[in-house]
């Protein structure tokens, strides 16, 4: 993995500050195009994807098939409308699957 290749998916106002730093980004409209443009990125071999939150969810079944294999990461994140707590989710699932226990859990 030499080459470190980070893309950025969702909606262009979620997008844009990832061009304006130099990551690739596909500016999508819906979730079939959402998927089209995590298929061929995964393909091209990028190693990070951020997703807006809301295709996130709605590409569940692909992202899951990803998660089994090292790369690529696929991240979510908030989408102009702001946050879902999607990645904030995930992150608590991730530490309890890790220790057996939800630490955050009040």
């Amino acid at each position: 993995m030499d080459n470190k290749k980070i893309a950025a998916v969702g909606d262009r106002a979620s997008v844009i500050v990832f061009h304006t730093a130099g990551v690739t980004t596909k500016s999508v409209d819906s979730s079939d195009l959402a998927r089209k443009a995590v298929k061929e990125l995964a393909n091209d071999g990028y190693n990070i994807i951020f997703i807006s939150e809301i295709y996130y969810n709605e590409l569940s079944d692909l992202i899951d098939k990803y998660r089994e294999l090292p790369y690529p990461a696929i991240i979510p994140i908030p989408d102009r409308s702001g946050s879902k707590g999607v990645g904030d989710k995930k992150i608590i699932d991730n530490m309890e699957k890790a220790i057996g226990t939800n630490i955050f859990d009040k």
